[in-house]
């Protein structure tokens, strides 16, 4: 039984999942609980531990900062910790950047942190687990969960912002050497949705989950391109059903994220859209319907960040901006009456590997520094990265590769796919927004519509280079790679 408490947006996600979803496919996915107070948090937490309530010690994580919970003067660890001291449940606290030896900012989602949080709880008997806190502290623990076998005892996770789609997906996001990953991982049983917090969240953490909310709007397109075009090998639109009820809020709520504290009419719709679009992302098996080019651009800038060792921007935010970069590409695609393909002939894999090292040796790493530096400077600062640059062009060719496989077994019969253009072109019209759209939700939100106003200030070239890097970054295809297979330039195809 999930708790909508008269939201709309929450019994439209439970009665769009009943439509959709037969009851054994239901029964997988997380349970979602809208909570407005402590007492409906007490209420929630008893129903999510069951038989675990009252006789077993749980674990609460967090990630070392202390954010407001909306109610009284304590912070969300302190709320809930004291709720457990309330009921007699035992506890322990595990501050996670403790655990990881770093500064809470610097805590983020990869192989590494998760192998040091399975180390940390090597030997320990599973119990009940709790996150209180962002995303990335999501997919860690998550993982960590499905890499131990800790999967048959509750594991509860409160957003402390709306900020990614993780809290309610089966996958995690994790980087290694520099290159973000995609994993299947541990579900997540219930999720908090506590009001008071996710309202007290800074609003570049909301905006930044609106932006990531976006991708929804283009990438369902890459999808069907690729089934299209005979790449990938499965496609449905169950996912885009369960999305497409959601898409009158998600355009009516983006003029209420220029102000703080925000509606919270607007927190409780992005809530119930957010823990759709993870479900979604599930009960598909996999996270293409809301992830294509636009995320492949937004990992390509972290890559840029994490191997020179620079804050991360938002990734909502980067999104955003991408999705803006994706539509106005299809906006040029949809354009074409026709598209010869048959003439672009397939590079060999030895042109690839020598294209992918090219581009990550001439990578702009260095930010608005690159612009100073001398040639022997930049030598310098060059050498210390290599082996991760060395590590991730190898990640990087190995998943490029198999796509390729794919495409040339393709291109032998690409003549249906020219054949069968009007109609294609009329289907994904249906599925993607014009640029001109997206747009007018991105200025109407506040997000970054330049990467100069990212959370983390990114230049021009880094943008384009990132763009440009699409292809080569993950082993799926998007609309970035039909642009390359057609010999052009995805940095031309959209406004940089």
């Amino acid at each position: 039984m999930r708790n909508n408490s008269g939201s709309s947006a929450f019994a439209l996600l439970e009665s769009t999942l009943a439509s959709e979803l037969s009851k054994e496919l239901r029964n997988g996915c997380t349970v979602n609980h809208l909570i407005r107070n402590g007492d409906e948090l007490k209420n929630a937490l008893h129903v999510a531990l069951g038989e675990h309530y009252s006789n077993a010690p749980i674990l609460i994580f967090s990630d070392g900062v202390k954010k407001h919970s909306g109610v009284d003067s304590f912070s969300i660890d302190e709320l809930f910790q004291n709720l457990c001291k309330q009921e007699d449940i035992s506890f322990e606290g595990i501050n996670l950047s403790e655990v990881l030896s770093c500064k809470p900012i610097d805590v983020h989602a990869s192989v590494g942190a998760v192998e040091v949080l399975k180390a940390f709880l090597q030997g320990q008997s599973p119990v009940p687990v709790v996150v209180l806190g962002s995303g990335s502290i999501t997919d860690i623990v998550k993982h960590t969960l499905q890499e131990l076998k800790w999967t048959s005892t509750p594991f509860i996770v409160l957003p402390t912002a709306l900020t990614v789609t993780a809290f309610t997906s089966h996958f995690a996001v994790l980087e290694e050497a520099g290159a973000k990953r995609t994993r299947v991982s541990r579900n997540v049983d219930t999720c908090f949705w506590f009001t008071p917090v996710l309202a007290s969240a800074p609003i570049d953490m909301t905006r930044a989950g609106y932006g990531d909310l976006l991708a929804r709007f283009v990438a369902y397109g890459d999808w069907y391109l690729a089934w299209k075009l005979g790449v990938a090998v499965r496609y449905d639109e169950l996912a885009f059903r369960l999305m497409e009820p959601f898409s009158f809020h998600l355009r009516h709520h983006a003029a209420a994220l220029v102000q703080w504290p925000v509606p919270s009419d607007a927190i409780e719709d992005l809530s119930a859209i957010l823990a759709m679009a993870g479900i979604a992302m599930s009960v598909s098996g996999e996270t293409t319907p809301l992830s294509g080019y636009e995320h492949t651009i937004s990992h390509a800038l972290d890559y840029l960040r994490l191997t020179s060792g620079r804050p991360l921007a938002w990734h909502g935010q980067q999104v955003a901006l991408a999705s803006l970069a994706s539509a106005e590409s299809y906006d040029h695609l949809l354009s074409l009456e026709q598209i010869d393909l048959q003439s672009a002939r397939p590079h060999g894999d030895e042109r690839i590997k020598k294209t992918i090292y090219q581009l990550l040796q001439t990578a702009p790493y260095f930010g608005a520094g690159e612009f100073g530096l001398s040639a022997d400077e930049r030598k310098a600062g060059m050498e210390k990265m290599q082996s991760g640059i060395a590590q991730a062009c190898e990640l990087f060719t190995q998943d490029y590769l198999k796509k390729h496989s794919h495409w040339l077994k393709a291109h032998s019969d690409i003549s249906k796919f020219e054949q069968e253009w009007p109609s294609i072109r009329e289907h994904l019209r249906k599925l993607v927004i014009t640029a001109a759209e997206m747009q007018t939700l991105i200025e109407l939100s506040g997000l970054a519509l330049v990467p100069e106003q990212l959370s983390q200030p990114t230049t021009a070239l880094e943008y384009r280079w990132a763009v440009r890097f699409a292809p080569f970054v993950r082993a799926r295809m998007s609309l970035a790679d039909l642009i390359y297979w057609l010999a052009d330039d995805p940095a031309l195809w959209a406004t940089i």
